[in-house]
């Protein structure tokens, strides 16, 4: 058999191979510099205030001050705010203090559900 045709395959099978490895690093490299841009343009928009120990601490306040919020009101005869029914925020609010008329059907029918109910 002649080795002259394997050898002919096997060039064309490596310059196809470069060919294919150029193309799908050159695609790698473009989405890597995209990706890259969208963080800087997310950092630029976001003040640098807002990181981890300002959203904990955010957080832990927001929570404070909505069920103070919610037990203001309640106490008012008006309707709490709509934030207290929300599926993150059920377990912070002590149902107990919260009249009959305000709760909501069943809070833990909805625990796990990702919908609102």
């Amino acid at each position: 058999m002649d080795h002259r045709i394997f050898a002919s395959w096997l060039s064309s099978y490596e310059r196809l191979s470069r060919a294919l490895t150029g193309m799908v690093s050159k695609q790698c490299e473009w989405l890597r510099e995209q990706q890259q841009l969208g963080m800087k343009m997310w950092s630029a928009m976001m003040p640098k205030m807002t990181r981890r120990a300002s959203t904990t601490a955010q957080a832990s306040e927001r929570k404070s001050t909505l069920e103070a919020t919610a037990l203001e009101r309640l106490q008012k005869g008006l309707a709490p705010p709509r934030e207290i029914y929300d599926v993150q925020n059920r377990g912070r609010i002590d149902w107990t203090r919260v009249p009959e008329w305000a709760q909501p059907a069943d809070p833990e029918s909805f625990e796990g559900c990702g919908h609102e109910g």
